[in-house]
């Protein structure tokens, strides 16, 4: 095995380059459970700090991969690497920061999968979450509708309703209310808050009831 500074983001998560969101995310997961200080497979086999610093690389390489912006940027430096243009260490290559390493307990996964940022919420100006506003935000993540919907297990078409306006083309309330609290765990939003501002315009304007 390559020595951790000679990793690539993939090698780290221990998948192909062609790997698919939900593969990487189980990855993750797994990775950083078996590297976790309390884990009984590495306590005897690596130091604090080793451990630490795996876990460091773990989550960068996550919050690379993880996003379809970011992990095209990346891929493509590795293929440049590939062909001779000045290659570098991996590490240099992260195009962002890693988030803060969390003090989760390892068989305590979160309840529904989000996507990692290390970013703060945007909140709109005047507190209402409309659709328009919600793909502001989600772009101003990087992040596409198609891996919202994998994450979440929303129809994509549901997913573009939302973020168009589209009252009556969206199903009941009981269901439309889950939706978007998903919707809004993927954007690193108030989940209650989202949900009850588009709901309240929603119904404003004859959607669903």
């Amino acid at each position: 095995m390559r020595p951790l500074s000679e990793q690539n983001f993939y090698q780290t998560l221990e998948v192909s380059p062609d790997a698919t969101l939900q593969t990487i995310e189980r990855a993750y997961r797994i990775t950083r459970a078996t590297y976790h200080p309390t884990s009984a497979a590495t306590y005897s086999v690596f130091s604090e700090e080793e451990n630490t610093e795996i876990l460091r690389r773990v989550e960068e390489a996550y919050a690379v991969l993880s996003q379809a912006r970011l992990r095209r940027e990346y891929d493509a430096r590795l293929r440049r690497e590939e062909l001779g243009d000045r290659p570098r260490p991996a590490r240099e290559l992260a195009p962002v920061a890693p988030p803060p390493l969390r003090a989760e307990p390892v068989m305590s996964p979160p309840a529904s999968p989000q996507i990692e940022l290390d970013l703060a919420p945007a909140e709109p100006d005047d507190g209402v979450y409309d659709g328009p506003v919600l793909r502001r935000i989600r772009m101003s993540r990087g992040i596409e509708l198609e891996e919202i919907s994998v994450l979440t297990k929303v129809n994509e078409f549901y997913l573009q309703c939302i973020e168009t306006n589209c009252y009556r083309e969206l199903p009941a309330s009981v269901y439309l209310k889950g939706f978007l609290r998903e919707f809004a765990k993927c954007l690193r939003l108030d989940p209650r808050r989202v949900a009850e501002s588009y709901m309240e315009r929603s119904r404003e304007r004859g959607g669903a009831s």
